[in-house]
């Protein structure tokens, strides 16, 4: 009886594996020695996308790239992370060729400008919030009544009052006028100290809220405490510090024997699809009504953002290295697709938070008016959202305003 025989073709299979290999190969990010890292710039980019989106509001189809603002991770943890990781980056390389006196300085002129800025703005919006009727981003009813305006600029200029979208630029002034001590450290050898000492705050935080408000109060900034929020800052800050370091720890474990850490990483694969699923689950506000018998769960919210509660840390940091992985494997075509929006935009991101500001303004009060949470709007609030983020791209691309408002 005969027996019918394929013949092997190892040389097929062997050049369609080559060429595979070479398609990936291509599509890589290759890096250059110096200038700045494009990756970092889109996924700022992004992250200025995101914020215009859901800043915006109402109802969307958008949300499903952005999130709406109710996830577990969402642009502000982005923009945090990444101003610390390229504050870290270039600050080491500053105070390699300049010195440390020379980092600190930057930083704290950095750290200045984001205090005027935040000034400005927020007494700008004081003014259209007292003076006009128009609708603004905040609930004008919030601010009540002001009993003494020479009080009120006063808290503002102490930075302990802010308005409409400025207390994330009180953060951000805030962190960076700490950054300089945590660069001596750095610069010192003593990056676990200060890690320890910046999560030991944010500990501290999520256990005495009330207590622990660093370094004081300030007024419609509760969304953004500074003893949580520093933690994400910092720790990005000192990852961008070493970046070198942990670049060359990565390459050498990437070169080891797959075989002797299989059953490790598969171990790390498994709990990091597994916190994606239980993010996508727990939704800030319902990770403690996930179950009534978890006293851990009925207690405390994991994913709250004031307190940027663990549950969402990390979260992030699993869609962080997700999202860095991805963009580094296939960079070339999601360059060459979304590169001519977000790099841009992320180049110049406080330019971009600061107008976007004014976007939404005239969203709200310009025919034909973006942002209704009334069903039915979903297409119109999308393309009114896509069209503030052309306009504000286009006002890049012509540096509207540029030596007014910083970037």
């Amino acid at each position: 009886m005969a027996v019918a025989t394929f013949p092997q073709q190892p040389g097929v299979v062997r050049r369609a594996a080559q060429a595979l290999d070479g398609m990936l190969h291509a599509m890589r990010y290759v890096a250059t020695p110096f200038g700045r890292d494009p990756r970092l710039d889109l996924l700022r980019g992004f992250c200025v996308f995101a914020m215009i989106v859901d800043h915006i509001g109402g109802v969307s189809w958008l949300y499903w790239l952005t999130g709406g603002n109710t996830g577990p991770v969402t642009a502000a943890e982005g923009f945090v992370f990444l101003s610390g990781l390229v504050l870290g980056i270039v600050s080491r390389r500053r105070i390699e060729k300049n010195g440390l006196r020379a980092a600190v300085i930057t930083t704290l002129r950095r750290a200045l400008t984001l205090y005027l800025l935040t000034v400005v703005l927020t007494l700008v919006f004081l003014g259209l919030t007292v003076g006009t009727s128009l609708a603004l981003w905040v609930d004008r009813s919030l601010l009540g009544e002001v009993e003494s305006w020479p009080a009120l600029i006063g808290a503002v200029a102490a930075v302990r009052f802010t308005w409409n979208g400025t207390d994330i630029l009180a953060l951000y002034a805030l962190l960076l006028a700490a950054a300089p001590l945590a660069l001596v450290l750095l610069s010192a050898g003593r990056a676990l100290p200060l890690l320890v000492a910046s999560w030991a705050l944010w500990l501290g935080y999520q256990v005495l809220p009330e207590t622990l408000v660093v370094p004081w109060h300030i007024e419609h900034a509760t969304t953004f405490p500074f003893a949580a929020w520093q933690a994400l800052f910092i720790s990005a800050l000192t990852l961008g510090y070493h970046r070198r370091e942990l670049s060359h720890w990565l390459t050498h474990e990437s070169q080891r024997p797959t075989g002797a850490g299989l059953v490790y990483r598969a171990g790390l694969g498994a709990a990091a699809c597994g916190l994606l699923l239980l993010a996508a689950s727990l939704t800030p506000g319902q990770a403690y009504a996930a179950t009534a018998t978890v006293l851990p769960l009925t207690a405390v919210d994991l994913f709250d953002k004031a307190s940027l509660g663990v549950g969402r840390i990390l979260t992030f940091a699993v869609v962080a290295v997700a999202v860095y992985g991805g963009l580094t494997l296939f960079w070339r075509p999601i360059e060459r697709l979304t590169g001519w929006l977000l790099i841009p935009l992320g180049q110049v991101s406080l330019y971009a938070y600061t107008v976007h500001l004014f976007l939404i303004l005239a969203a709200y009060n310009v025919p034909p008016y973006v942002g209704s949470p009334e069903a039915g709007w979903e297409l119109h609030n999308t393309v009114g959202q896509l069209l503030l983020v052309l306009i504000l791209w286009a006002m890049v691309k012509r540096k509207v305003l540029f030596s007014l408002i910083p970037r």
